[in-house]
């Protein structure tokens, strides 16, 4: 769903850069708000984007969805223009800031749309790797996949959720999913909650290398700026940078 063109279809070649379910609305004036991520630490707990308080105007102005200027840089990064300069957005790491704040949200609220698949498939784990998955099954199922115990360390996988990608291999998806789940743990020491979203968005996010339309790019960075921490990368690093006119102007000596 895209606020600013609601007549248009999305892409057909990355159908889940949409807005699914109930995710955040989309500030109006999201590119001020840069101003305000930039001066924060990555590791920041919270992030509000509250535009009625009006915290951050200035000249920094974004143009409107039907003048913004958007580029793909080697199919890595986004560019778009600000009105005083430009932003690069790393497009895998905020697609994968979108997903996780999405995901948690759907497995706070039980809320995750699914998507029947119509050829279930089966996947046969060993011992370890199948009471974990059976343990994690009713938070699977707040994310929107439908899998069900065949018995015999065995799982059928009949639904996986709406903001995933068309997958012809749903069982090495969720092969890859207890896998990165279980590496988050030792690692990381996360939660349960946090842990199964985060890798579910790092699996799930386009890579670097992903061709994307010109609304699939808008659609990017407006769900982007309705995140908490749209500048913070799931590893703590920047998902922006921005480059102000006077920085160009200084490396052109066009003082």
């Amino acid at each position: 769903f895209n606020p600013f063109n609601e007549g248009k279809q999305q892409s057909k070649e990355l159908p889940f850069l949409r807005n699914i379910g109930e995710s955040k609305s989309i500030p109006s004036n999201w590119d001020t708000l840069y101003e305000i991520s930039e001066k924060r630490s990555f590791e920041q707990n919270s992030f509000e984007l509250n535009h009625e308080k009006n915290i951050a105007t200035g000249d920094d102005k974004l143009e409107t969805l039907s003048s913004r200027q958007v580029f793909q840089l080697h199919q890595r990064y986004i560019i778009t223009q600000i009105k005083s300069g430009f932003m690069l957005v790393d497009q895998q790491a905020a697609h994968e800031r979108i997903l996780y704040e999405r995901f948690l949200v759907q497995l706070e609220q039980n809320k995750g749309a699914s998507q029947q698949s119509l050829f279930p498939q089966t996947v046969t784990l060993n011992t370890t790797d199948f009471a974990l998955a059976n343990e994690l099954l009713p938070y699977f199922q707040a994310l929107g996949f439908d899998i069900r115990d065949f018995g015999k360390n065995t799982l059928v996988i009949e639904g996986v959720p709406a903001d995933l990608p068309e997958n012809n291999d749903l069982a090495t998806m969720l092969e890859e999913l207890i896998e990165g789940f279980k590496n988050n743990h030792t690692v990381l020491k996360l939660d349960k909650r946090d842990n199964l979203a985060r890798t579910l968005a790092k699996n799930s996010a386009i890579k670097a290398g992903t061709t994307l339309e010109t609304e699939e790019m808008n659609n990017l960075i407006d769900q982007l700026f309705a995140c908490s921490m749209p500048n913070a990368s799931l590893s703590g690093k920047q998902v922006i940078v921005k480059i102000t006119l006077d920085e160009l102007f200084e490396r052109f000596n066009k003082h």
